[in-house]
């Protein structure tokens, strides 16, 4: 039985293999996905109900999810993570690979140039990791995530369960 719940919980490790030469051809087409929906005018649920992140992050997302305060903003909910903003022009809005390079464990990072369309820009520096067949963000680095989004989750996390106490 131990065996089987080790095994379980190496299945991601195992399945992240190291970066092949046309991952990065890969990403950036996962990068235009990740950011189609800011290029139309219809209402987009909110990037945490996306299917996008790995499972660490799925995780951290679900118990932050429990303990967010409802009807309240609090460090995560009152902005998009993705554009790192509140407002922008769906016809105008651009996002646009820059830099990648292969990590250890089978990760991969990519920055990304981000126009809102209203004269604003951002950069947003991603971690990917290969999850099955699919690359899924593991984490994201930017003036809002200094020390990443996985790290921003954690500590809302504490802020958000001390509120309830």
């Amino acid at each position: 039985m131990k065996r089987i719940a080790l095994l379980a919980l190496m299945m991601p490790l195992l399945l992240a293999a190291a970066p092949r030469p046309d991952d990065r051809t890969e990403i950036n087409r996962k990068l235009a996905a990740i950011y189609r929906p800011y290029t139309v005018e219809a209402a987009q649920p909110p990037v945490w109900n996306r299917p996008l992140f790995s499972l660490e992050v799925r995780q951290l997302i679900a118990r932050w999810k429990k303990v967010m305060p409802e009807g309240e903003v609090d460090s995560l909910n009152g902005g998009d993570w993705l554009c790192l903003c509140q407002d922008w022009d769906p016809r105008k809005f651009t996002s646009v690979p820059r830099g990648y390079r292969r990590l250890p464990g089978g990760l991969a990072e990519i920055t990304a140039a981000i126009d809102l369309g209203i004269g604003q820009r951002r950069e947003a520096r991603f971690i990917f990791r290969r999850e099955g067949a699919d690359w899924r963000i593991d984490d994201l680095f930017a003036t809002d995530f200094p020390r990443g989004l996985k790290q921003a989750l954690r500590e809302t996390i504490v802020e958000d369960e001390a509120l309830r106490k």
